[in-house]
């Protein structure tokens, strides 16, 4: 059985569905189509030692440049096409409009469209995101002449506005919570009450992810001479990201004693990471489900994170984290001065962290029901 992911960069790949790509290659014949050129000899080893293969196809240029989509499709479904391959995986929803078109010309046993967030711009009013809905719209529904495809969730919230907007229906719409977490790797450790508490801030550095509210609420907090606490910030900046923070922001992030700047970390330094941080802060304005969230509770972290579609999915309130109003650093202050004050609670929540990721979102489970997907061969 030949599957296949396509996701625009290397990096994300690597961070977010490896361990789920390994898992799938000890059945299947796992290939993998992204843009390699960047990518060191040992992450490439990394990748094709588990029998993973790996196919090069550089990116498109322009953020809505049509000439570099059509060349970009073009390649796509030309290697798709020499490839022979049965299932293939789209992977965010930008990769998912132009595999849905991939799809309609070609035949291929099945295509997964798999919805990891609407992003920062689903629901803007700009007139050109109001044309690329308008397209997207027509895009998913041709999908229905062939149907060989399923589109899959993070979340209900994201199922629930997909439906209610008429990009799929509930016969080709399910919902797998995320790509699993490998808690042999990331096993629970009680943190010391004793020490400094650690807030830390982990993802890339754009408004969307409430990067500014959480300095505010950072800088408020060592305004009232709390002891013993300390902020990290850790995360790629990428000016030319349409979200990014200013230069401005960035550079007070790197300079203000207030945050420790720890750039962007591999998987291996961000695990230490997270075993050097007491709890993760994570404000964002809407997931299709944060793996970083997912991550630091596996490893004994209490949660905070917006009351938003995605985030709310991996977190119980009152049990392994708090809920915070989107776009509002007041409560993120308190959250955080909760646990400054009652130290007793980070340990309680951690171990209900730990517990959740391991009954809920093992590698183990999520892997059975990616593999679950090829038993039903067949849309009713």
């Amino acid at each position: 059985m030949k599957i296949c992911f396509v996701v625009i960069e290397l990096d994300y790949f690597v961070s977010h569905r490896l361990d789920l790509a390994k898992n799938l290659a000890k059945l299947c014949e796992v290939h993998v189509i992204t843009n390699t050129e960047n990518a060191t000899k040992e992450i490439l080893q990394e990748i094709t030692c588990h029998g993973i293969l790996l196919h090069h196809l550089q990116s498109r240029k322009g953020s809505l440049n049509l000439l570099g989509y059509l060349k970009y499709l073009i390649s796509l479904r030309r290697l798709i096409k020499s490839l022979k391959l049965e299932y293939i995986f789209y992977v965010t929803l930008e990769m998912s409009i132009l595999g849905a078109i991939v799809n309609n010309t070609l035949e291929v046993k099945k295509s997964f469209f798999l919805i990891t967030g609407l992003g920062p711009f689903f629901f803007s009013k700009k007139p050109k995101y109001l044309l690329y809905r308008f397209i997207k719209k027509i895009i998913f529904t041709s999908l229905r002449i062939k149907k060989n495809y399923l589109f899959i969730f993070q979340n209900n919230d994201d199922l629930r506005i997909f439906l209610k907007k008429n990009l799929s229906q509930n016969q080709n719409s399910t919902v797998i919570r995320g790509n699993g977490i490998n808690i042999d790797q990331l096993k629970y450790c009680k943190r010391d009450n004793s020490n400094e508490i650690i807030f830390l801030f982990a993802s890339k550095l754009i408004y969307s992810k409430g990067i500014i509210e959480f300095m505010n609420a950072s800088k408020e907090l060592l305004d009232e001479k709390y002891e013993n606490i300390k902020f990290k910030i850790a995360g790629k900046y990428d000016p030319s990201n349409p979200d990014s923070i200013s230069r401005k922001d960035f550079k007070i992030i790197t300079t203000s004693e207030c945050f420790e700047y720890q750039g962007f970390l591999d998987k291996e330094n961000m695990q230490k990471c997270l075993y050097n941080s007491t709890i993760l802060v994570l404000p964002s304005y809407g997931e299709g489900l944060p793996k970083i969230a997912l991550e630091a509770a596996a490893t004994g972290m209490p949660l905070i994170l917006t009351d938003v579609r995605g985030c709310k999915d991996c977190l119980i309130e009152g049990k392994n984290g708090l809920l915070v109003n989107i776009k509002n650093h007041e409560d993120i202050k308190n959250a955080m001065k909760k646990f400054i004050v009652q130290k007793e609670l980070i340990n309680a929540y951690g171990r209900s962290s730990s517990r959740l990721i391991s009954e809920q979102f093992s590698l183990e489970m999520i892997t059975q029901k990616f593999l679950h997907l090829f038993k039903n061969r067949q849309i009713d």
